[in-house]
């Protein structure tokens, strides 16, 4: 579960948004982990099926072929569905890395980056959105005070 002092473990949010965001995410959290989940096992399911073969003697494999999927592309969006869901956990925790050298914590950036990911893979059979959408709306808010803080301390040349 996270925490308003989590957010805020950068010091680049005051009290209020840092509690509002911890709020918003705890709401939110449980959602985007069954979605992330859910496309994590219908990836592996297709790799498990092979949904990429067809049966050369279908009467129709010619008209088919070219909206199945290929192995790589499905190997692919399994993978991506897998880094997904750990930085979400990671971001929950508190302990999301934006690289090897930072220190592990919650950072606003990553967060609205994985929600806009998780949205873009949502769905219309995902039900409970709406507390994920109010969740992006906040850390849209959040990322763009601090894209405004990072243009005032490196004006353009």
């Amino acid at each position: 579960m996270l925490t308003p002092a989590t957010v805020r473990g950068h010091g680049r949010l005051d009290d209020a948004t840092a509690a509002s965001i911890a709020d918003l995410w705890n709401a939110a959290y449980p959602i985007m982990r069954a979605v992330a989940t859910d496309r994590v096992n219908a990836y592996r399911q297709q790799i498990k099926d092979e949904a990429w073969r067809i049966d050369p003697d279908h009467p129709r494999a010619d008209i088919l072929r070219p909206f199945l999927p290929t192995e790589a592309s499905v190997r692919r969006r399994l993978k991506n569905a897998e880094a997904l869901r750990r930085t979400l956990g990671q971001l929950d925790r508190g302990t999301h890395r934006a690289c090897t050298r930072s220190p592990g914590g919650f950072s606003v950036l990553a967060a609205y980056s994985a929600v806009r990911t998780l949205l873009g893979a949502s769905t219309l059979n995902d039900h409970g959105l709406a507390a994920v959408y109010r969740l992006a709306a906040a850390l849209t808010e959040a990322a763009d005070e601090r894209h405004r803080e990072l243009a005032a301390n490196h004006p353009a040349a």
